[in-house]
């Protein structure tokens, strides 16, 4: 059964016990499910937070929808709070344990260094043998610096490396980068992308880490790290956000670069409280009829089938933070 069919019954499954009050099997039973797909249905309405598995019960879809943003926004806030930590401790504290003949070597390459930065890059680039995953805030990006990169990363890809990287969502709207991202997945890079990055970091076998040396400058300089069990801290970071990202493609009007309207995040962002049309309608000073039109456009846009599911998928895509 395909993911797209197992949506459907459990929001069918959803919509039916939240609506009659019924049980699982109740409802179930009302809708001629199999047991198998009941079984996939509560898992799936689970992970949405619509599901109380204890009193077998539905929770209301405002409810369970400002849990799941409340949720991202705290693994937001702690993996900035990391990456604050992390830039404090290798600032002012490694040095002190490299001194001591710990296994930990800390270079730090100002601003005024660049050039010796890219050189490293290009040498880790080089000599890694197994993996290279990347995370990248909001940029300015170039077409020669993109091409350039692609050259190396199909030569690395050539040798079995495996490349991951990790972009800001915003970038999607970036007529370069909408260019790039085909050609990055056809050379086989796998590209994510979030709502928030929370540093500049590249990553070679999990040994060696390059990091954005202050939080929210990208040109302020940056730290070369080696020493296995920092690094492994630093690829469990680009774990989790790897895990939370979406593909490319998951992001809407990415192929063409059209992003919401500001009319249409408003709708999103009403529907997401469980206002109804009328009520929105007041709120934005349009008639009715328009909103059932926004409406209708954003669950087409997010490939919903129903308000309730674009409501769930604009909150996995970041569009309501």
């Amino acid at each position: 059964m395909t993911e797209t069919t197992d949506d459907h019954v459990a929001y069918e499954l959803y919509a039916r016990m939240h609506e009659q009050g019924e049980s699982p099997a109740e409802a179930a039973g009302a809708l001629g499910l199999a047991a198998a797909d009941v079984a996939r249905a509560r898992q799936r309405l689970s992970r949405l937070s619509l599901f109380n598995s204890q009193t077998e019960t539905t929770v209301d879809s405002t409810v369970a929808l400002a849990r799941i943003l409340e949720s991202q926004h705290r693994a937001l806030d702690q993996m900035l709070e990391q990456h604050v930590m992390t830039a404090s401790l290798v600032k002012d504290y490694l040095g002190v344990t490299a001194r001591r003949g710990d296994d930990i070597s800390v270079e730090f390459y100002e601003r005024a260094r660049v050039s010796a930065l890219h050189q490293r890059i290009d040498e880790c680039a080089a000599m890694v043998k197994h993996e290279v995953v990347a995370m990248h805030p909001p940029a300015k990006w170039t077409r020669d610096g993109l091409e350039a990169a692609l050259v190396n990363n199909r030569r690395n890809l050539d040798r079995g490396v495996r490349i991951r990287s990790i972009h800001a969502q915003r970038m999607v709207a970036d007529p370069l980068i909408r260019e790039f991202i085909p050609v990055w997945l056809a050379a086989g890079l796998e590209v994510r992308v979030t709502p928030v990055i929370p540093t500049r970091m590249l990553i070679y076998d999990r040994q060696v880490a390059i990091v954005q040396s202050e939080p929210g400058d990208l040109a302020g300089g940056a730290v070369l790290i080696r020493g296995t069990l920092l690094v492994r801290s630093l690829t469990a970071l680009f774990e989790t956000v790897w895990t939370a990202a979406s593909e490319p493609r998951d992001i809407p009007r990415a192929a063409d670069g059209a992003a919401l309207t500001d009319q249409q995040t408003a709708v999103l962002r009403l529907l997401a409280t469980g206002a109804k049309d009328e009520a929105i309608a007041r709120t934005l000073g349009v008639s009715t009829r328009t909103v059932t039109r926004i409406v209708g456009e954003l669950t087409a846009l997010l490939g919903a089938g129903s308000r309730f599911q674009a409501g769930v998928r604009a909150a996995r895509l970041g569009l309501l933070d």
